[in-house]
């Protein structure tokens, strides 16, 4: 069987991804908390790419590690 995992995340996928509501992720976007490159506009859908979220997490789950 083989999983097909789509490049871009919609902001229910990422906040689920996250443990966050979408309205945090909506908060977040506004504030400038994504790294840059992380979102795309596609016909006026709010789309993430699945790398860099996944990126994100990994540096800041590196970052706990490292200050403990």
């Amino acid at each position: 069987m083989q999983v097909n995992i789509s490049p871009l995340m919609d902001v229910n996928e990422v906040a689920a991804y996250l443990h966050l509501s979408p309205a945090t992720i909506y908060s977040k976007r506004t504030r400038r908390e994504f790294p840059e490159g992380t979102i795309v506009k596609l016909s006026g859908k709010l789309l993430f790419k699945r790398e860099k979220i996944e990126q994100m997490v990994e540096d800041a789950t590196e970052l706990s590690f490292n200050h403990s």
